[in-house]
């Protein structure tokens, strides 16, 4: 019998990024099962998962297959970050300090997207972002170009380094490339840290110290933006949602608008004779609910560690009913409202 993961491995190559219900399909098995082999995968470094999702589901692809994630992926988006993902995209890079205040809070959050580049002319700093398609080739070249024409100064001399920060997937930060502008090439600089020049060792320290600040900033920003959405979900499908939940003395501890007008979670706690028993709620907007729809829910209630009740105003198909009986009895609920 073939090693699953190999499997797992050439269908990736074969279809591009992934979901898991779709590796599930494949093999002929459940969500749970595929979705642990991705996750071993992963941290096997041998895929990469992203840091969005797709109805609740993170995709999972190949080193090489950015643009192909960039395209699935990006369409997911809404809202302020979706006009933050095409800013950038039609621009290749864009300087920080232009922004408005909603677009820095935006780009920062597109992890998937986006690279941040830090400058240091005269030992002042200035930040760039640029798409992850655009090489850091080109992305110099084009900050460079950027400076030169908008600010009126030299970017680059031997002096003043570049300093080039990309964020890890656990929010870290990697050790900075150090690099210089010597008859216009950019040179790497791999062991400069080693080097005995303590002047500009100590120009990396004070940067790496401002960006640890500025990155925590940034979390508390992602954490007030988010509470502001919150507030700002409306129309009609989510206040016949809310008003369906309070009526059934359901209290609604979280809200997470995923689409709108078609789909929003929640977290909620329902009494019951036992207590109070945590849930997430996912209303789903839609004509037809189909064995995917049903998937993604337990999927996405897998990740949140909840038992989940599918609240739909669309018909079920008799596949999908037997579905639910055989396959995730017990562990989602359909409700049809």
């Amino acid at each position: 019998m073939p090693d699953q993961r190999e499997v797992v491995l050439d269908f990736i190559k074969n279809t591009g990024p992934v979901l898991p219900f779709q590796v599930a399909k494949a093999l002929n098995t459940s969500i749970l099962f595929s979705s642990a082999i991705l996750s071993e995968l992963v941290d096997r470094k041998l895929i990469k998962i992203s840091h969005a999702a797709i109805g609740g589901s993170p995709l999972y692809y190949l080193q090489g297959q950015e643009a192909l994630m960039d395209e699935k992926l990006h369409n997911s988006l809404g809202g302020r970050e979706k006009e933050a993902y095409f800013l950038i995209k039609d621009r290749k890079i864009v300087r920080e300090k232009d922004l408005e205040p909603w677009q820095r809070v935006a780009i920062k959050s597109l992890r998937d997207f986006t690279k941040q580049i830090i400058i240091v002319i005269n030992n002042e700093q200035d930040y760039f972002w640029k798409h992850n398609l655009v090489s850091d080739d080109e992305a110099k070249i084009l900050i460079e170009d950027y400076v030169k024409n908008n600010l009126q100064q030299n970017i680059i001399t031997t002096s003043n380094p570049i300093i080039e920060v990309s964020v890890m997937e656990d929010n870290l930060i990697q050790e900075p490339i150090i690099v210089q502008h010597k008859e216009d090439q950019f040179v790497n600089e791999e062991k400069l840290m080693q080097s005995n020049n303590l002047e500009r060792q100590n120009i990396v320290r004070e940067v790496m110290k401002s960006i640890k600040e500025e990155f925590k900033n940034e979390k508390q920003d992602m954490l007030n933006t988010e509470k502001i959405k919150e507030v700002k979900i409306d129309g009609k499908f989510y206040t016949h949602i809310v008003k369906f939940l309070e009526k059934s003395g359901i209290e609604i501890l979280n809200e997470e608008l995923v689409k709108k007008e078609k789909e929003i979670n929640f977290i909620v706690n329902i009494p019951s004779n036992f207590g109070k028993l945590r849930y997430l709620v996912i209303a789903k907007s839609k004509p037809s609910i189909n064995e995917s729809d049903i998937s993604m829910a337990f999927a996405e209630g897998q990740l949140k560690k909840l038992p989940v009740i599918l609240l739909v105003d669309g018909k079920l198909n008799k596949k999908v009913e037997k579905l639910i009986e055989t396959k995730f009895n017990g562990q989602v609920i359909v409700k049809e409202i």
